[in-house]
């Protein structure tokens, strides 16, 4: 049995990188075997700007859909006056309410400025519960219980039903998608009842972005494949060696920060690096630490799972600024032709091997053929 899961990290506008390496993905995809990016993967999963990604893909859009989404939507999601609010002081920036929603009381934004409106229109009504292949996974922190949610879409058949079953997928990817001091919190309603025991009808419960525990949902990915049962009433256990993993990053910022810079932050100074500095930093040892697992000692199992990530000046290391949509696409296609100049962006396909990364994917996809 083999069971292929696509994870995409969180970084905001740095997506567009994402869905660039997505668009190489697909065309190696059509040339070997006329597949989609849907009809490939059994399950994708995504953080914040990634969930909007695998989300796109399980509603079967084409990767240069989703790289036109960026495209066409960016300054309604990240207009250009709030950066301009956000390059102020440390303490004016720390304190901005960032309200980027058309119904925020706090910004005067147009009906069709927003992330919600934007995905609402996207993704249109279809709930998660309709969603029936590839697997969605999404995660978002529930600050109401202060842990992680997974929204996932395979709950009907043997599994127990869950509440937000019924709510529209696009709600689901704002949740997800609010990174705080980029985004308010996202509150959900609850529905009318799925199951016994779930939370009361119409509580509202506030989320904000699922980096704030998960940047990359590799691993929760895989556990999910592994635990949750598919298909058939006695289903065979997925196990690792089954697990084909593709998890494409959003990038790593490489400025760096001197001991005479740090250690004069205060706690405003702190807060504003929030998601240059924390956020992304378990994106590595998720991403290892996957690789380690599937890998064993094995070349020939290295070639079931591919990391493709990068290095990030401190311009292009921006998460809230369409206006680098060009640039972003100009640098992800270098790193897909192993041109950025720096060996590190080579992707890793073996215990001591590396390649460009459009090679990398190229032999991923002819050693893990669709089903």
């Amino acid at each position: 049995m083999t069971y292929r899961i696509l994870s995409l990290d969180g970084g905001g506008f740095r997506g567009v990188m994402s869905a660039r390496i997505l668009v190489a993905l697909e065309q190696e995809l059509r040339h070997q075997y006329d597949c989609a990016l849907h009809e490939y993967f059994d399950l994708v999963t995504g953080t914040s700007t990634g969930s909007i990604l695998a989300t796109g893909i399980a509603l079967k859009k084409t990767a240069h859909e989703l790289l036109g989404l960026y495209e066409k939507n960016g300054e309604h999601i990240f207009p250009g006056y709030i950066r301009t609010l956000r390059s102020m002081t440390n303490i004016t920036r720390s304190f901005l309410p960032i309200a980027l929603y058309p119904h925020s009381p706090e910004w005067p934004l147009s009906k069709e400025d927003g992330v919600a409106t934007v995905l609402a229109k996207e993704f249109g009504s279809t709930s998660i519960a309709e969603i029936t292949s590839p697997v969605l996974l999404i995660p978002a922190y529930d600050t109401s219980v202060r842990r992680t949610r997974w929204f996932c879409s395979n709950n009907d058949g043997h599994n127990q039903p869950q509440w937000y079953d019924t709510l529209p997928v696009w709600q689901l990817c704002v949740c997800s998608s609010s990174a705080p001091t980029f985004f308010p919190p996202y509150e959900l309603t609850v529905p009318e009842p799925q199951y016994e025991g779930q939370p009361t009808v119409g509580k509202k419960l506030p989320f904000i972005d699922g980096g704030v525990a998960v940047n990359n949902p590799v691993l929760v990915g895989m556990a999910h494949a592994m635990l949750m049962p598919y298909e058939t009433p006695d289903p065979e256990q997925l196990t690792l060696k089954d697990m084909v993993v593709l998890s494409v990053g959003t990038g790593r910022p490489t400025e760096p920060y001197s001991y005479d810079d740090v250690k004069r932050w205060g706690a405003l100074q702190w807060v504003a690096r929030l998601g240059d500095l924390f956020l992304p930093a378990p994106n590595d040892v998720n991403a290892n630490v996957c690789w380690q697992l599937i890998r064993g000692e094995s070349d020939e199992n290295a070639q079931r799972v591919l990391r493709l990530d990068y290095s990030l000046d401190q311009k292009l290391a921006d998460i809230d600024n369409p206006e680098l949509y060009h640039e972003y696409v100009k640098f992800a296609e270098q790193y897909l032709h192993g041109q950025t100049g720096r060996s590190s962006d080579l992707a890793r396909v073996g215990i001591s091997e590396a390649m460009s990364p459009e090679t990398a994917i190229a032999q991923f996809v002819a050693a893990n053929p669709p089903a």
